[in-house]
Parts: structure tokens; C-alpha cells; sequence
């Protein structure tokens, strides 16, 4: 399946008109529906439009296994890289309900990196991410008026990016200060059945981030002594999932998800074999993913849940193919 991005709306799109026509079109009657006894933890990409609610806990750590052994080039072809990348991630998102319309949340991150034989020293401290969410129609009692939602994402530089003097793969952040914003919506479609498939989208863009220092060796690839800077693209993100309840216990889970960075600009001087300094120069390309991410949720309970899955990147430009296997823990407080 090697598709550009931008039919990645499209590829949402058609996940929805697939699954949601045939669910109207045999939905039980408003009477008859009740969300007493089913239970959901979310997908594995996209967040809750529906927030939390006032006064709420909601934790949800991950264990991500990442592997790369090919990438796609320029023109969308897959081709093999020069050596397997990937490791291992945690990943802890903290939510709270501050009021029923504005919840707050917290990424933190770990990650164990490789590549090739090489590996991290052990986990290094990532990016974090701050979000904050206000919803701007609640859902009704039994999910079938959707949930609407806004959300502004910051995320903060609290990994290391450059000043790199012993192992490269110690280095987990990108030096990226970057604001991003999200419109979220969420329902829930009753089937004749009686058991709800409820579904959720986001779409999210970010303006070029200011230009970040660079000074030495860098997760961007420069070496010692370079000084300058990189100048990051313009985002953009889209979203879809949808979860059918089974029963009480499982549910089944799909979700298409698809991104864009438009060109970096990196710039600066570093010092030539011959000792003097040179000015280098580079435009990066645009790069482009495409990824699939089915998952099964099992749950003990109403507030304890677990979510196992693979995602997966299907297509793509100047990207890696990366396949990345993931099970969460959902705690509701």
C-alpha cells in the first residue's frame, strides 16, 4: 500500500465512509441504548476529544518496541537502509480533568535507542509534551451526539539534541520548541446488534517553530565543532480510530493516521580537514508517513483496561518504515 500523504485524508475518509454508513443505517433505537457496560480505552494514537471529567486522574503508561530496516525515498519507493535503527520507548501520558470542558496533559518519555549493534547507555530522557484541551460540545448520554473539542500542544525541549561528546544515541530530543493546534471529534454508533463502534479523528497543524541552535555534534547529523542552526517545517496531522465493543470485556480496534513536515533548512560553519572553516548549507526535503495501527483492548474492569497493538508505516516520502509493537495499562482514577 504505497500511497502519498496527501491521500492520507482520503485514507481516513474511506475508513469512515467503510464503517459508519452501514452503522447508521442499523442502529438500534434511541430507547434501547445504554453505555452502562461497555468500557473503552482509546486507540493508540489519537487522544479523547471528550476530556475527562472535573476532578479526574487518567494514566496511561506504554511500553514501545520500534524497528526500522527500510525507508521511503523521494518518490514513495521503499528501499533498504544502510543499517536496522529502532529500541525501546516508555511512555507516560498523565491527564487530568481541571473542569467537565478543560483537561490537561503531560507526555513524559524514555527511550533506549539502537543502531545497528550500538545502543543507548541504557534509557535517556526524551521530548516532553504539554497539552491542553477545551471541550465544545459534550457527548450525550449514550456517545451517538459527538464530542467536539479544541486543544493547543506544546511540546519542550527536555531531551538533549547537540553538545554530543560521548555515545550519538544518548541524544533523544530534537531542540524543537513547537506549538501545535487540534480540532477533535468523537461518537458513538449504535449497531442493531445492540454493541456500540464508536470512532474519533483529529486534525492537528503547527506553523514553523523558530530556528534551533545548533553547537557541535547533533542529532541532525553535524559534527564537531559546527556552529549554526536549523531551521524546522510546518506540521500537519490527521487522525482516525474506531473501537467495536465485543462485550464488556473486548473490543476491537483500527486506526489510520497520517503526517506531514514540510522542508528544514540547516545552516551554519565547521572547520574542514584543512583547518579552515567552511559554510555549509542544506535544504532537507519534505517528509511525508502513512501508518495502520490495529490493537485489541482487554478490560478488567470499568477503570482498568489494557490496549496491545502494532503500528505501522505503510507509505511514505524522505521517511523511515518503522514497525512499532505497543501495549499500554489505562488507569482511571
Amino acid at each position: 500500500m504505497h500511497r502519498s500523504h496527501r491521500n492520507a485524508p482520503a485514507s481516513c475518509l474511506l475508513l469512515l465512509s467503510v464503517l459508519l454508513p452501514a452503522a447508521m443505517a442499523s442502529s438500534v433505537q434511541a430507547g434501547e441504548r445504554s453505555l452502562d457496560g461497555v468500557n473503552f480505552t482509546g486507540p493508540l494514537i489519537t487522544p479523547n476529544p471528550a476530556g475527562l471529567p472535573q476532578g479526574h486522574w487518567y494514566v496511561e503508561p506504554y511500553l514501545v518496541r520500534s524497528d526500522s530496516r527500510h525507508h521511503f525515498d523521494a518518490g514513495g519507493d521503499r528501499r533498504d537502509s544502510a543499517a536496522r535503527s529502532g529500541g525501546w520507548a516508555v511512555v507516560l501520558p498523565v491527564i487530568y480533568g481541571f473542569s467537565d470542558r478543560v483537561t490537561g496533559q503531560v507526555n513524559l518519555s524514555a527511550v533506549r535507542a539502537e543502531a545497528g549493534a550500538a545502543h543507548s547507555s541504557g534509557f535517556r530522557a526524551g521530548d516532553t509534551t504539554a497539552r491542553l484541551q477545551y471541550l465544545l460540545q459534550a457527548p450525550d448520554a449514550d456517545g451517538s451526539r459527538p464530542a467536539v473539542s479544541v486543544a493547543l500542544v506544546q511540546r519542550f525541549t527536555t531531551g538533549s539534541h547537540d553538545r554530543i561528546s560521548g555515545n550519538p544515541l544518548d541524544a533523544q530530543g530534537d531542540g524543537v520548541q513547537r506549538t501545535t493546534a487540534a480540532l477533535g471529534i468523537q461518537q458513538v454508533v449504535w449497531l442493531r446488534n445492540g454493541r456500540p463502534l464508536r470512532w474519533r479523528g483529529q486534525f492537528s497543524a503547527g506553523p514553523a517553530p523558530a530556528r534551533t541552535a545548533i553547537s557541535g555534534a547533533s542529532v541532525y547529523g553535524t559534527g564537531e565543532g559546527f556552529q549554526g542552526q536549523i531551521a524546522r517545517g510546518s506540521v500537519l496531522g490527521v487522525s482516525v480510530g474506531a473501537e467495536y465493543s465485543v462485550n464488556a470485556r473486548w473490543v476491537g480496534v483500527l486506526e489510520v493516521a497520517a503526517s506531514r513536515e514540510s522542508r528544514q533548512h540547516l545552516s551554519g560553519i565547521a572547520p574542514g580537514s584543512d583547518g579552515r572553516w567552511r559554510h555549509i548549507e542544506e535544504h532537507r526535503p519534505a517528509s511525508r508517513s502513512i501508518s495502520i495501527a490495529p490493537a485489541v483492548e482487554y478490560h478488567f474492569s470499568p477503570a482498568l483496561g489494557v490496549i496491545a497493538g502494532v503500528e505501522i508505516t505503510v507509505a511514505g516520502r524522505n521517511a523511515g518504515q518503522v514497525v512499532s509493537p505497543q501495549v499500554a495499562l489505562g488507569m482511571f482514577f
